[in-house]
This record gives C-alpha cells, structure tokens and sequence, in this order.
C-alpha cells in the first residue's frame, strides 16, 4: 500500500474552497475523509483490537494460575502464522510481503498510540527467522520503523533495557502499556541476580512487579479469551522455518 500524501494542488483546492482559516482539527477531518482508504480502516480496527489484547493479558496477571509468558509466546507464534498463511494455506511470497507490511504498519501505530506491549510482540513476529529467511523487499519506510524501535526500545541483545527504563519512569498507568514481555523477563533476571552477592541490580523485582500490577489495576476482567493468546496452528518454530522455506 503506497503512503497517500496530499499533492500541492490538494491543498490549493482546499484554499479556494475555504474562506477563512479553519482550525487545524477541521482541516484534519477534511482530508481524513477525502485521502482515507480502506486499508486505514482495517489498520484503525486491528489497533484498536491489538490495544484490547494488550489489556486482557494484564487483565491475565490477577490470575496466578495463568501463564502469561505462555500467553505471549502464543500471541508472537500466531502473529507468524498470519503472515505465512492464507486462509489455513501457504501463502506465496507476495501475499506474505503484504502481511508483513501491514503487521509492521499495526506496530508502528500501536507504537504512536504507546501500546508498547503490541509493538514490542509484533517486532519480535517480524524478526522470527522463518519470515526472516525469506528476504523479503522492504518498503523506503521499513528502516525507518524498525530504527524508531530499536532507539525507543533497545533490542532483545540487550533485553530491551531501553524499554524497561521507560516503562519503570512511565506513570500513566492506564493509558501506557509497557511490554509484559519486557517486564516479566527483567522481573525473573533482577529476581536471579538478586541472590548473588554484591551483584548490583537496578530494580528490586518486587518493584517491577509492583510496576505490572499498577497498570493491571485498570484492567481487572480479562473477559472471554481472544484468539490471538490461544494455541498457535503451528507453534514451532522448526516447523515455521520448514512451512515458510516452501513459500513461491
């Protein structure tokens, strides 16, 4: 899907058109109406839902017989599976790229919409070596998105220490949604270090959990579980890399 750019002469039709100076929320609406396709709208409806998801697995964390990093895996292993297939089949290396394009465009807006915890999960679909493996041809944008991710976020090299220092000063518990992935990981590793001596740890654990908890308080009714946290078609990765290296 190409970027849609208001030409030069948009805009001068659009001055003709109005007398006085609109305001910017006005103007905005306008060519939002006028420069909207449908590719948006189903890019607007899967943020929304991703957000949702991301709240039902803080939701999960009330539960403690429920595995959140279990849920997790499953969301990133049926992430790669909806790139790969389509409807239940293999899809060819164009459709696929497609895919790709489109679930890095839900990262990048969830990222905008600080919905940390989809971005960070669709990153780390993106880079599973089965879709990897394909080579599949960027978009001009494609760098950019995935620089902005490593800037904000850190890679998983460094376990996205970035991340957690943004998530750990973050504040606005109900509205930012860190990386459960992050925090859970950094929450099990501080907890480790912990217990050997003089080993410095920049978090206590209880305090990243505690951390967890405050942004779960706003999210307590997990509700009937999505589709993206149950068992993946194919969930594992050997089997991906073997069902992708067959793609045309």
């Amino acid at each position: 899907m190409r970027r849609r750019r208001v030409s030069s002469d948009g805009l001068k039709l659009f001055n003709m058109a109005i007398m006085e100076a609109p305001k910017y929320s006005k103007v905005k609406e306008m060519l939002s109406c006028l420069f909207r396709s449908e590719y948006d709208d189903r890019l607007d409806e899967m943020v929304k839902q991703c957000r949702t998801a991301s709240e039902q697995l803080y939701a999960y964390t009330h539960f403690k017989d429920i595995n959140t990093n279990k849920l997790i895996d499953n969301s990133i292993f049926n992430v790669v599976n909806s790139i790969l297939m389509d409807d239940a089949m293999l899809g060819s290396k164009f459709k696929i790229r497609r895919n790709y394009h489109y679930f890095l465009d839900v990262a990048r807006r969830a990222c905008d919409e600080d919905d940390h915890n989809t971005a960070i999960m669709i990153r780390a679909a993106l880079l599973h070596h089965a879709i990897c493996q394909l080579k599949l041809k960027p978009r001009k944008r494609d760098k950019e998105i995935f620089d902005r991710f490593e800037e904000e976020y850190g890679t998983f090299r460094n376990c996205y220490k970035t991340h957690l220092m943004s998530a750990m000063g973050n504040t606005d518990y109900e509205r930012y949604l860190p990386s459960l992935m992050v925090l859970n990981m950094h929450k099990a590793r501080h907890r480790a270090f912990s217990t050997i001596g003089r080993c410095k740890i920049q978090y206590e654990p209880g305090h990243i959990k505690s951390t967890i908890g405050m942004h779960a308080m706003h999210f307590y009714y997990p509700g009937e579980t999505m589709p993206l946290y149950e068992k993946p078609p194919v969930a594992s990765s050997t089997d991906l890399i073997l069902l992708a290296q067959a793609a045309k």
